[in-house]
């Protein structure tokens, strides 16, 4: 007759494994947060708009301030820099869907601190989708901000237009 301890032993240590890692089965499980937790983390990571990647997308350069801009597009020798002057408008185009657009007071050196500002840059956006305007035109309104209002707030320098339709500014 064959000897069936080592089988019965062999079972009964298979049968104890398993009990014992049944409770760590379930434990993987885990139940929702009530409320549910949120990613969104307001910050420059951000993007403060979005284009319609599919389409071409305008930039409306609106200067709000006291001051001739510059402006130029990085990495594109077919657009030279240039200018704007005080209350003036610009529309740039035909510069793809990815873009660096610097935007700098045309004296960027002030004579004395009390004409030192910053640039702050805005785009109005749908509320809901936080797209742009129908034509998919970003139309970005530079303004004067006080250096002293802000302390952690540097001023924006450059426009970012991302291949996938996001806005952002820095």
């Amino acid at each position: 007759m064959p000897n069936i301890r080592p089988l019965t032993a062999s079972l009964s240590l298979l049968t104890m494994a398993f009990v014992g890692l049944t409770p760590a089965l379930y434990a993987t499980i885990a139940e929702a947060q009530d409320p549910p937790a949120t990613t969104y983390q307001p910050g420059f990571w951000q993007p403060v708009g979005r284009f319609d990647p599919k389409k071409p997308v305008k930039v409306k350069l609106v200067n709000k301030t006291d001051v001739a801009l510059d402006y130029d597009i990085s990495n594109l020798e077919s657009f030279p820099p240039a200018s704007v002057a005080p209350g003036e408008t610009v529309l740039l185009e035909n510069f793809g869907d990815n873009a660096y657009i610097m935007v700098y007071p045309e004296n960027a050196t002030p004579s004395t601190p009390e004409q030192s500002f910053l640039l702050k840059f805005t785009v109005p956006v749908d509320a809901r989708t936080q797209m742009v305007g129908a034509d998919n035109v970003a139309v970005i309104t530079v303004t004067k901000g006080d250096v002293n209002i802000e302390e952690r707030f540097y001023g924006h320098r450059s426009i970012n237009l991302q291949p996938t339709g996001a806005i952002f500014f820095y």
